[in-house]
């Protein structure tokens, strides 16, 4: 958007078809020419990409094994259940 504003385009008309504030459009043109909005940030976002990868792994990981003590809960019952039977239980004699 700050580069349609500079090539001339109208702030308002930006502000409408995008429905932001002219005026945070004028801040970020402002910020854009004081080279504010430069790269200067790119190692502030991998930093943060790599926290936010770091992240997912965790969750990845943590989704797997509350997956693993599911199976485990429902075969443990699955176990008392047949255990308790009179058919399939302990005091079965052949």
């Amino acid at each position: 958007m700050v580069q349609k504003a500079l090539s001339g385009k109208s702030i308002l008309e930006l502000g409408k078809e995008n429905n932001i504030s002219p005026g945070l459009i004028n801040r970020w043109r402002r910020q854009y020419l004081d080279g504010e909005l430069s790269n200067n940030n790119d190692q502030e976002v991998k930093k943060l990409e790599t926290q936010v990868a770091k992240l997912e792994q965790m969750i990845g990981k943590l989704t797997m094994e509350n997956y693993i003590l599911k199976k485990e809960k429902g075969y443990l019952l699955q176990r008392k259940k047949e255990d308790s039977s009179i058919i399939t239980g302990p005091y079965l004699n052949p």
